[in-house]
């Protein structure tokens, strides 16, 4: 799947759906639910659960592998790591604190642990496209699983643009269970933005999956209970 490729703000202002809150109605829940939340001493993450029903999750046509651009950001620091050699390194070093070359990705496959833990501190991975046979063979066993095998990027690409995308963009990969949770900003943005961002992720769902197949969505903070935002 190509990860740059998102559903957009227009395309929020233009599909319905059966049982979700208007963008007004969903504001006035998070202030309420703002309102009656502690202060915490760290930044909460915001996140919707979507829960589906009468739906095979393993089916192929039922299963989710999307990404997701917040109109509105996510409004937290994001690592994406990078793969590349020459000038593409010298440049991606600018960006991220998490670049490798071929020496580098070669010497990480032979130690497991360290590749593991590189792996969860990344949220997006992206690549030169000729190291992507030795990623393949080197860090596949790791990156698979986790659905994070990089995308090909060529080295004359706009990092800067392609790296700050990824920063906004939120990926939705379902399981066995019939739900998927969804960051979708923190708790000090404004209530309209995370109601845009809420709306563009049910959007990106709802081309997938039928709305009369979405039993509930919860909204919550961090450390809040968890709000209805159907219907």
């Amino acid at each position: 799947m190509n990860i740059f490729r998102s559903c957009s703000l227009p395309y929020l202002l233009v599909l319905g759906r059966r049982n979700m809150m208007e963008k007004g109605e969903i504001i006035k829940r998070i202030e309420e639910l703002s309102a009656k939340t502690k202060k915490r001493r760290f930044k909460q993450s915001a996140e919707i659960s979507i829960n589906f029903k009468d739906l095979n999750m393993e089916s192929a046509e039922n299963k989710l592998n999307l990404n997701i651009l917040l109109p509105r950001g996510r409004n937290k620091e994001v690592n994406i790591g990078i793969f590349a050699d020459g000038d593409m390194n010298v440049r991606a070093k600018k960006l991220s604190k998490f670049v490798l070359n071929r020496k580098e990705l070669e010497e990480y496959s032979k130690k497991r642990r360290k590749m593991r833990k590189f792996a969860d501190l990344c949220y997006w991975f992206i690549a030169q496209p000729e190291l992507m046979p030795t990623i393949g063979r080197t860090w596949g066993i790791i990156l698979g699983p986790r659905g994070k095998m990089p995308q090909p990027v060529p080295a004359t690409a706009d990092l800067d643009a392609i790296v700050e995308r990824l920063k906004n963009t939120v990926r939705i990969r379902s399981k066995k269970n019939p739900t998927v949770n969804v960051p979708v900003g923190t708790e000090d943005m404004k209530p309209e933005d995370l109601a845009e961002n809420i709306l563009a992720v049910m959007n990106g769902i709802e081309r997938q999956i039928p709305p009369d197949k979405i039993r509930s969505v919860y909204f919550k903070t961090t450390m809040s209970h968890a709000i209805r935002l159907d219907r």
